[in-house]
């Protein structure tokens, strides 16, 4: 198999919650290896928020954590307190052996550590650093926090939304995804000039600016027309029909999106002509804009007779965009997924009773340098012994000294886990994880499988319990 193609760079990561842990997981498929600093006592917040396998928390609760597990593939883990002296020296000795330090503390943390750029430089001239920040390291908001959600509201909560409503956040943490591929970009091009000069550079990054030309239509608009936009829902400015449908099913729906006057015609003959739309305010685009609403009345009521999945391929065979809106369910099992063999199996550490887990990989294929989850991700502290050991060549008195001081946290699994402290939270603290009956009552899920392990071709196989999962 040929070597990916950052094999050879050392990333040493040390984060929170999901855009540079996704960003360092997919540099982490395509070879570079990246070392995960955590603190024990204030890790990732993702390792608090579940789900968890088979809604079971487990002793060792904060490595099962899905939303943990699905953004941090492929890394080594370590346990650092980078606010103790020693910490810091071992965070600095571990630089000198890397390419690039990333980090995504609001701007005065790593200062505060000594950690800053200046500081790494001095150990390492040509190391790249990369901060990830809400609003960046400059300007009246470099001190605040930056989150998902409110960087969405500094850029395009504005338009998102129901003309009649408040408005809305964007699915999913949508911002941090854009934030992430923009991580990657960046410490791509910082990689590229230190191969051509040789030297390493701070990359000040702003989730702010990242995703300020999401909106670079209606920035545009105000900015040469003195058009500001608002809230459309499901509606396009341009062009109709656009929407949202009703379908036959419970809670399903289809999109449908007509850019034509050509798509128009494609379209109603794939509906047999219906009286309706010979109606002449249906016409042209102008008149369709005008006419949207009653025009949502008669699509709607076609669409709620029928399958979405029926619907998205007779429109599609006709020439008109649309595609059926997927539940979780139905992406996990959609053949055009598994066609592009999107879901990787990553196998746990027998010890987390995690087993085998289907996770999404790249979202790109290269011909000659395939990616992949080199391992699924490693629990709190798994390589800590690894990384000191064979990276750094410290000593077993040395190591069981940082850990008597708080330094360093051992990697600890089942019972040994409630001389644990995680966070604020009290020693042995172990989550109470909501039923799948509770979780429909309050709205948070729709439905819930018993049979989902045989749904997904789940695998429940463990890794070998007598050694550790190395990466690939």
């Amino acid at each position: 198999m040929p070597d990916l193609p950052l094999k050879g760079v050392r990333i040493l990561e040390t984060s929170d919650i999901l855009a540079l842990p996704m960003a360092m997981s997919m540099m982490a498929d395509m070879g570079a290896e990246v070392i995960h600093v955590e603190y024990a006592s204030r890790p990732n917040f993702y390792r608090f928020l579940g789900p968890y396998p088979e809604s079971n928390p487990g002793a060792n609760w904060h490595d099962r954590s899905a939303a943990f597990n699905t953004s941090n593939r492929s890394k080594l883990s370590l346990t650092l307190n980078l606010g103790h002296p020693r910490g810091k020296e071992v965070f600095l000795e571990l630089v000198k052996r890397s390419d690039v330090v990333a980090e995504n503390f609001s701007a005065r943390v790593m200062e505060n550590f000594g950690l800053h750029y200046p500081e790494i430089k001095a150990v390492k001239d040509d190391i790249i650093m990369l901060s990830n920040t809400g609003y960046g390291h400059s300007g009246p908001w470099r001190d605040y926090v930056g989150m998902e959600q409110v960087i969405e509201a500094a850029t395009t909560s504005h338009l998102t939304g129901y003309p009649d409503r408040m408005p809305g956040k964007a699915g999913q943490s949508i911002m941090d995804l854009v934030v992430c591929w923009n991580i990657i970009d960046a410490i791509m091009l910082a990689l590229l000039h230190k191969q051509r000069t040789g030297k390493g550079q701070w990359i000040d990054h702003s989730m702010l600016q990242a995703c300020a030309p999401i909106i670079s239509g209606p920035l545009m608009d105000v900015a040469m027309n003195k058009r500001d936009g608002f809230r459309r829902g499901n509606r396009d400015p341009i062009h109709a029909p656009q929407g949202c449908y009703p379908c036959k099913g419970d809670d399903d729906w289809v999109t449908i999106s007509i850019t034509s006057d050509e798509e128009w015609n494609n379209f109603t003959n794939a509906l047999g002509s219906p009286e309706w739309s010979t109606d002449s305010s249906f016409a042209t685009n102008d008149s369709r804009i005008k006419s949207h609403d009653t025009l949502d009345e008669y699509i709607g009521a076609w669409t709620s007779e029928r399958d979405k999945m029926e619907i998205m391929q007779l429109l599609q065979d006709a020439g008109v965009p649309a595609g059926a809106v997927l539940k979780s369910k139905e992406v996990l099992l959609n053949e055009h997924y598994k066609a592009r063999d999107y879901w990787e199996l990553g196998m746990h550490p027998a010890e987390t009773n995690i087993g085998g887990r289907w996770y999404g990989g790249l979202p790109f294929k290269m011909s000659r340098t395939k990616g992949r989850i080199r391992r699924a991700t490693a629990p709190l502290g798994y390589d800590t012994r690894y990384i000191l050991e064979e990276l750094l060549e410290m000593d077993e008195d040395d190591i069981l000294d940082m850990e008597d001081d708080g330094v360093l946290a051992p990697y600890l699994v089942g019972n040994e886990v409630t001389d644990m402290r995680v966070g604020n939270l009290p020693a042995g603290y172990r989550p109470n994880a909501p039923t799948p009956e509770s979780l429909i009552q309050r709205g948070d899920v729709q439905s819930h499988d018993e049979d989902y392990n045989e749904a997904l071709g789940q695998s429940t196989t463990t890794a070998d319990p007598n050694g550790r999962v190395p990466l690939e």
